[in-house]
């Protein structure tokens, strides 16, 4: 039973170190770089792709970081249920939810007419959204190797 404990500890610390890795590189390299493409039309097609694919493998890594954190928390024994795992779990559905926050909306993928203010404003705001998911995955992300670290585990 230590070793499955262990080995929920771990996997939600590695999901958690992944998420917040992933939407590091899409707030500070993938989103901006939007800004350079010539024209509002590709740009607006690729940051509806962008973000329909970064949600599903964000929120993925997400759950499977909260589920892996509050398994483990059920498993221990007692004497060894540290509130970290807890509040690691917390954050990490904060994470979750964080794509139920409304952003900037964008016009419809079919759409042909596309303004490049909007598409400048929802880039920006999709930004200012990793760039505020990156920050809570880090600090999950350091309460759990902190915790794991204060386990020994």
């Amino acid at each position: 039973m230590p070793s499955l404990i262990a080995a929920c500890k771990f996997v939600g610390t590695t999901s958690l170190g992944l998420f917040t890795g992933a939407s590091y590189s899409l707030a500070a390299l993938s989103i901006p770089a939007l800004l350079a493409l010539p024209s509002a039309k590709p740009a607006h097609h690729v940051l509806i792709s962008l973000k329909q694919t970064a949600s599903l493998h964000l929120r993925s890594l997400a759950v499977v970081s909260l589920l892996s954190f509050n398994l483990a928390y059920a498993l221990s024994p007692a004497r060894a249920r540290h509130p970290y795992l807890l509040w690691t779990s917390l954050v990490a559905g904060l994470a979750a939810a964080s794509d139920l926050i409304p952003g900037q909306s964008l016009p419809s993928q079919d759409q042909d007419d596309v303004n490049g203010e909007t598409v400048e404003k929802a880039v920006k705001s999709s930004q200012t959204l990793e760039q505020a998911r990156a920050t809570i995955g880090f600090a999950g992300f350091a309460m759990a190797v902190i915790g794991i670290w204060g386990d020994g585990a």
